[in-house]
């Protein structure tokens, strides 16, 4: 295994998250940051946008440019996840954050909340891509460090750390570990971040590829970001109208299929 991941593996069990320094190179630090303002000022522009606590959300990023698309299969997370998780993982979603000035404190929350109680391994591993660095001032996650160990949520005034981190870095959080975006107490710096969320493969989606994805972009996927998506079948889960019948003597349950013609036609012609 990869010194820096056996690493930052060791760091993830101990604390519950991880920063690795240097993830992105400086080029694709600004191809990202141009691309989350454009693409949040024509949603301010089209009163499309969403907000939460104060700060701009904006989802669906793998129909919105393809750097943001080419990140779900980045080596470095995808080796964590798989790690964590499985190797089949599956991207749950993946959306930017932009923390204003004047925003307030998110609640403290874990990312597999959906999940009942006791947690007694990661279902979900979520990632940060620290597009602008994560400070104290500008609204950087607070955590609970260690809380993914404990069984029961912590009380609502649990003392929190914030999370920094350099311009560049990765962060991975373990889905069970208590936190929440700070407050941004700057008075013109938003704070950007992109997040990418990772499940293990027989839990749903939190964004419906295989109905939102843009159907131009079929035809471009890779085979990693198809299987990432969900549009394989996994162990005979998420087949389309039944198994293919080319594995209907054999034990195959995990593969790409295209049984309803859908990347055919998208390669084709991909604005069908």
């Amino acid at each position: 295994m990869d010194e820096t991941v056996s690493d930052a593996l060791g760091r993830l069990a101990d604390t519950g998250f991880c920063v690795i320094e240097g993830a992105l190179t400086p080029d694709t630090i600004a191809v990202l940051k141009a691309e989350i303002d454009a693409v949040a000022a024509r949603e301010r522009a089209e009163e499309t946008c969403w907000y939460s606590h104060g700060n701009q959300r904006i989802f669906m990023l793998a129909n919105k440019g393809k750097a943001f698309l080419d990140l779900i299969e980045h080596p470095l997370a995808l080796a964590l996840a798989r790690a964590v998780l499985d190797p089949d993982c599956l991207l749950s979603s993946i959306t930017a954050n932009i923390a204003n000035p004047g925003n307030t404190s998110q609640h403290l929350h874990a990312d597999q909340g959906y999940i009942p109680l006791p947690w007694p391994r990661a279902e979900v591993v979520n990632f940060i891509w620290v597009v602008d660095p994560f400070t104290e001032r500008n609204g950087a996650t607070r955590i609970i460090p260690g809380s993914h160990k404990c069984m029961t949520p912590p009380a609502p005034d649990a003392e929190t750390l914030p999370l920094c981190a350099p311009q560049g870095a990765l962060v991975c959080m373990d889905g069970r570990v208590w936190h929440g975006t700070g407050s941004n107490l700057t008075q013109d710096m938003p704070r950007r971040g992109i997040f990418a969320y990772y499940c293990r493969p027989y839990i749903r989606q939190q964004e419906n590829f295989t109905r939102s994805l843009r159907r131009e972009l079929l035809a471009e996927l890779s085979d990693t970001q198809r299987r990432l998506l969900g549009f394989d079948i996994w162990q005979g889960l998420g087949a389309v109208n039944g198994l293919p019948t080319a594995w209907m003597d054999g034990r195959r349950r995990v593969g790409p299929t295209d049984e309803d013609g859908l990347f055919a036609a998208a390669a084709k012609d991909p604005t069908r």
